[in-house]
């Protein structure tokens, strides 16, 4: 679909434009940024509903689908930015949104592209950081003080009992799953470090430092392997944690969102890579019935246009 050699020229074309990212495909059919950005969204929308289809689980013990229920909430991520783009034009949410994306392919990407046992241990891992901090938030104790009824204190502290007792059974499943893991038997003693710190960024499996045994978020957007500096990333947390800096007054019709829908595009790039190879086998069955994805209500026209052109090009010179 597209190649990341082909992305991160600078700009052309637009006198206000801060960075420019060309997509050879998309420019030769003379696609908008909204435009690619659609494309690029319908294309693994219609991969990752098919997939679905074949991967059906919602267990987190099976790690074939575990990572469609992520592509998932990219998606809806995504879906979100759009709306925030079109509609609302508001800067600061949309750059959030990125950030948000950038975070979680990172984290897709340092999990899911592991080998083996390596894998699993990192998954189980990550699950566990996730409840812990569901179990962190969690009240410890509760009394009434008759600021709602008698009936709806002892509901909400049920659920609150129901949740901790969820959770923790959870947190239980996970450690005998890693303690299952045949590396855990010579490695023991760093795993048991690793899962009371429920350290999923770990480095290596060498080392007994905590602190240092732990990837950085930047760190981790370089294993993306993006023709960017990781710092942007980092920059856009200004706009996540409402610094000074994400105050700066932004006039709708002005804004530039050229670079956020860039920065987004490359990064829905590489959750369609990850999709179709963590995906192969199934790639085959998928992109023949994705292929539907062409008619979708929101695919720019210009760009089937142009796919048709290109078929027609192959078939005179009897390429296909």
């Amino acid at each position: 679909m597209m190649k990341e050699d082909d992305i991160m020229k600078a700009g052309e074309g637009k006198p206000n434009s801060k960075a420019h990212i060309s997509i050879p495909e998309f420019a030769r059919a003379n696609l908008t940024y909204e435009e690619s950005y659609r494309v690029v969204f319908i294309l693994i929308k219609h991969e990752v509903f098919h997939l679905k289809k074949i991967h059906t689980s919602e267990s987190i013990d099976d790690l074939k689908a575990y990572p469609l229920q992520i592509a998932s909430r990219i998606l809806k991520s995504a879906s979100t930015l759009y709306t925030i783009i079109e509609q609302n034009r508001d800067y600061v949410v949309a750059n959030a949104i990125v950030r948000t994306l950038a975070d979680t392919m990172a984290s897709l990407y340092l999990i899911y592209q592991e080998d083996g046992e390596s894998m699993v241990l990192r998954h189980y891992l990550y699950v566990m950081d996730g409840i812990d901090n569901r179990l962190k938030y969690l009240p410890e104790n509760m009394f009434y003080d008759n600021s709602i009824s008698k009936d709806e204190f002892d509901v909400l502290m049920q659920q609150v009992v129901d949740s901790k007792t969820h959770y923790t059974e959870a947190r239980q499943h996970c450690q005998a799953k890693i303690r299952e893991l045949s590396l855990y038997t010579g490695k023991a003693a760093v795993i048991e470090k690793l899962m009371e710190k429920c350290n999923w960024k770990y480095k290596t499996l060498g080392s007994s430092n905590i602190q240092k045994n732990k990837y950085t978020w930047n760190e981790m957007y370089d294993l993306l392997h993006l023709k960017c500096d990781s710092g942007f990333f980092s920059f856009l947390g200004e706009f996540v944690h409402g610094l000074s800096t994400s105050n700066i007054a932004f006039e709708p019709d002005v804004i530039d969102f050229e670079p956020v829908y860039g920065a987004a595009i490359v990064l829905l790039g590489r959750l369609y890579e990850f999709i179709n190879n963590y995906y192969a086998n199934d790639m085959s069955i998928v992109q023949a019935k994705a292929i539907i994805g062409l008619a979708d209500i929101g695919m720019p026209q210009k760009y089937v246009d142009y796919l048709l052109n290109e078929l027609s090009k192959l078939k005179e010179k009897g390429r296909c």
